[in-house]
């Protein structure tokens, strides 16, 4: 789907010299991918660097990036990439083989000496530690370069393609790697000119770039934080930014009524989710799971707090994706059920416990406050007393990353279209290790990882699919979380720009976006 608006103000049809302006609630984390888990952070960064591969815009089909071609032998253990003749990075530095082995081998190896004291931990849920699944990486040529797996993996191309897996210039890293978290070098289509944190990120067409997609019509791109959502709705309504991410359920349905302005549904490939930590009492016991997932009201979560379009999750992966089980059913709302258990689990008057959440709203939780707010109601029918403990999102990660939680809302929305995208880093027991986790329930059951290892081994789709059908079912039956909600995300737009795309993994592609007035 490509939007185009029907307006054009004058400040922008001279070429798209005017700034485009992007308003959204919170800032980035950082801006080095191979560090950063958060969306908001790697959608910016996206926008710096190429991977060897990536998706084309509006959805999850591999097209070439840095690389033109590649192929690989037929055990699927070797992954050969012919990259782009002339491609350098904003610095200059040569985008060549030398580069992309210099940066995986900076990803993969403990000792690697450019590594520096960081954590790369969506590389580790992604490939299994260090060095995971990539056993080697070697140069074959300035243009050539090869991958060598330990075994086939499955989802390899498609998890090389995500933002995590971009390629950074060597000569800036190794001049200055904690300030490339601050001001990295890519060969994308921008870039990064300044960093005010917590009020704008600047971006600035990288006048080096000459890869697949189109020179950006807009020179400068300004990525604005505005915390209070009512500010950003009236930013919009007054023209001083052309499009706000992420607005709330309410907003979006008002700004779509409103003259110059579309609202634009980015596809669902996400979930938001309650995790509980099955190290801490009583969680440990699946009983309590259930309890908890009896008590929550989803369609109630989903009818008042969500956009139209919002779906009960029942799987944990995403509508339509491969593994999609249709035995699957959403726990049905049933207080009486949830006390029964808890008796049976010998808690007749309930229990105390917390819920972490972040303060600032994301693509699957517009309104977390509002969320935690509803949870703790719903909690309480069934005799759980729940705090709430509200963090400021940096802090809210540090924190579940190292456990400190009971529960926590969270949510994730989907990099690469996979499901071992939405199981292996979600729930294995490869990323529950406390400081770098991204297995909030910090559940380490091994035939679920049987379960992971045997879909990433393979290339069959259909052993995958009911390798991953089974995966949903074990999810539904063990509670480690509890999927409440798959969500549209919508995106408000001004009809002054045009050549948007909504796109799956929520990524902007500015380059896209040219004044509505620009010639086709």
């Amino acid at each position: 789907m490509l939007l185009a608006g029907c307006g054009g103000g004058s400040d922008t049809a001279n070429g798209g010299t005017a700034p485009l302006v992007m308003a959204r609630v919170k800032d980035a984390v950082g801006l080095d991918p191979s560090h950063e888990t958060d969306g908001i952070s790697l959608n910016t960064t996206a926008e710096v660097f190429e991977n060897l591969v990536t998706f084309r815009p509006g959805s999850f089909d591999l097209a070439p990036a840095l690389a033109t071609k590649w192929s690989s032998n037929a055990a699927g253990t070797a992954w050969t990439f012919v990259l782009r003749p002339g491609a350098t990075f904003a610095d200059g530095t040569p985008a060549d083989a030398g580069a992309v082995k210099f940066n995986f081998d900076r990803w993969r190896l403990s000792n690697d000496p450019n590594r520096g004291n960081f954590d790369y931990s969506y590389y580790a849920d992604m490939f299994g530690g260090f060095p995971g699944v990539i056993r080697d990486v070697r140069v074959m040529s300035p243009l050539t370069v090869r991958l060598e797996l330990t075994h086939p993996f499955g989802p390899f191309l498609r998890d090389i393609a995500m933002p995590p897996f971009a390629i950074g210039s060597p000569t800036a890293i190794k001049a200055d790697a904690k300030g490339f978290e601050l001001k990295p070098v890519g060969s994308g289509p921008y870039a990064v000119a300044e960093w005010v944190r917590d009020d704008h990120i600047t971006l600035t067409a990288n006048s080096t770039y000459n890869g697949q997609l189109p020179k950006p019509v807009y020179q400068t791109v300004v990525i604005r934080d505005i915390p209070d959502q009512a500010t950003s709705v009236l930013s919009l309504e007054k023209g001083d930014i052309e499009m706000l991410t992420d607005p709330r359920a309410d907003d979006a349905k008002t700004l779509a009524q409103q003259k110059g302005i579309v609202v634009a549904d980015q596809p669902s490939n996400n979930v938001a989710y309650l995790a509980l930590n099955v190290e801490k009492k009583p969680f440990d016991r699946l009983l309590v799971r259930q309890a908890i997932a009896y008590a929550i009201d989803a369609a109630a979560i989903a009818k008042g707090l969500y956009a139209p379009g919002t779906i009960v999750a029942a799987n944990w992966t995403p509508p339509g994706m491969l593994g999609e089980n249709p035995t699957v059913k959403p726990y049905a709302h049933d207080i009486a059920r949830a006390k029964a258990l808890l008796k049976q689990a010998g808690l007749p008057n309930g229990f105390s416990t917390d819920i972490y959440y972040p303060t600032a709203p994301r693509p699957y939780m517009p309104e977390p406050q509002r969320l935690a707010e509803t949870l703790q109601a719903q909690l309480k029918d069934a005799g759980i007393s729940v705090t709430l403990e509200p963090y400021e999102f940096g802090v809210f990660l540090s924190k579940v990353r190292n456990g400190e939680h009971q529960m926590c809302l969270i949510g994730w929305s989907g990099d690469n279209g996979d499901p071992d995208d939405f199981f292996y880093p979600l729930l294995d027991q490869d990323s529950a290790h406390k400081g770098t986790a991204q297995n909030y329930s910090f559940w380490r059951d091994p035939k679920f990882h049987a379960l992971m290892l045997a879909g990433q081994g393979t290339v069959d789709e259909a052993k995958r699919r009911q390798i991953y059908m089974r995966a949903n079912a074990m999810i539904h039956e063990q509670v480690p979380a509890i999927p409440i909600v798959h969500t549209v995300v919508p995106i408000a737009l001004s009809t002054s720009i045009r050549g948007y795309v909504p796109s799956p993994d929520t990524r902007y592609n500015f380059e896209l976006i040219k004044p509505a007035g620009a010639p086709k």
